[in-house]
């Protein structure tokens, strides 16, 4: 009897240990279902960094100041805007190298058709790219200003597919969370892109408001958010009937299209770029002070000055443990979210904005 029993024992040992190597391997593989990776919009180069070092582990080279980074939904493709706001540059993120540039300059039978984008995102499949642009035609002896549009590029053929005129202003595009056939379309107000119905719709006025009460705002969305998260948040400026001015953070949900402004309870200081963590409760914003924000009342529970002067970019890790520092300058900072600096690295050159993305294995 005694001998059974500590064979029982032995083989409840056993399959347990089995059970948690098991485990453990299961869980090992979730962790390591992506890598992340923080990219800093450098001038002449896409700047990569493994944040979890920290270090730089790629200079991507474009030409000019870099713009409008976007992913597709496996975060195995990108697309950026540069060369003055004429080319966009599709980027494999895995071999961190361009694969395609797309010049948005041609001519037309009177002269040269000359095109500027303001927003720019690639579709989920990486099939397509869309971007507003200006644009006109430079004739031998004069400028004619042409209407201002959104385009669609067919990515394989680097042609324009079809295009849409749209208002003026715009400077942002994004896609609806779950749902390639929808863009958001940011500007004065905010839009609605239907791809498969090709039409754009007014969704949210934001400086336009019917009811005055509200008050008009301004958005500061040079830097949309959203990638590794259902949140696209930013910087607000409201001017009241009353001629109050207030400062705060507006975000939109980009699975339910929900949008939100929340005044800060301080005087309005600047700010340039904004993120909330996934559970709607915290807001950051910075530029020259640095603010951790009750997202429930517009309390400021902590104001604090950037570590390195003046910064543009602030992001989040995609485990919202971390918070991202970096442009304005060339240092990239890392943080935890009551503001304490963790770590501070050089990039190579000076910087606008920073993306997180989360590349699937």
């Amino acid at each position: 009897m005694c001998k059974q029993l500590k064979w029982k024992k032995v083989a409840y040992a056993f399959a347990l240990s089995l059970f948690m190597l098991v485990f453990s391997f299961s869980g090992a593989h979730t962790a390591q279902s992506y890598t992340e990776r923080v990219y800093v919009s450098g001038y002449g180069e896409l700047t990569v960094i493994d944040p979890a070092v920290p270090k730089v582990v790629a200079s991507i080279k474009v030409k000019g100041p870099v713009r409008d980074v976007s992913f597709t939904e496996d975060g195995r493709t990108a697309l950026l805007l540069a060369n003055g706001r004429t080319t966009l540059y599709m980027i494999d993120t895995i071999q961190n190298k361009v694969m395609e540039e797309i010049n948005l300059i041609g001519r037309t039978d009177k002269g040269m058709l000359d095109r500027r984008v303001w927003g720019s995102a690639i579709s989920p499949d990486g099939l397509k790219a869309y971007a507003f642009v200006t644009q006109g035609e430079k004739q031998t002896n004069r400028f004619k200003a042409l209407p201002s549009k959104i385009i669609e590029i067919d990515l394989k053929t680097k042609e324009v597919v079809r295009d849409i005129e749209a208002p003026y202003g715009i400077h942002s595009l994004q896609f609806k969370k779950n749902d390639p056939n929808t863009l958001f379309v940011w500007g004065y107000d905010l839009y609605t892109l239907h791809t498969e119905t090709w039409k754009l719709e007014k969704k949210e006025e934001i400086k336009n408001r019917k009811d005055e009460r509200q008050g008009s705002t301004n958005i500061l969305l040079l830097f949309p958010r959203g990638e590794n998260t259902k949140f696209n948040s930013f910087p607000t400026v409201t001017t009241y009937p009353d001629g109050r001015v207030a400062e705060g953070i507006g975000w939109a949900n980009l699975e339910t299209g929900a949008f939100k402004i929340k005044d800060f309870d301080k005087e309005p200081v600047g700010m340039f770029s904004a993120i909330i963590d996934d559970q709607e409760k915290y807001g950051y914003v910075i530029m020259n002070h640095w603010y951790k924000v009750n997202l429930k009342n517009g309390h400021v529970i902590k104001d604090t000055k950037p570590p390195t002067g003046t910064i543009y970019g602030i992001n989040m890790s995609t485990d919202s443990k971390k918070i991202y520092l970096g442009g304005g300058g060339n240092d990239f900072i890392v943080a935890d979210t009551d503001l304490n600096v963790e770590k501070i690295i050089k990039t190579p050159t000076d910087g606008m904005d920073i993306k997180v993305k989360a590349i699937k294995n």
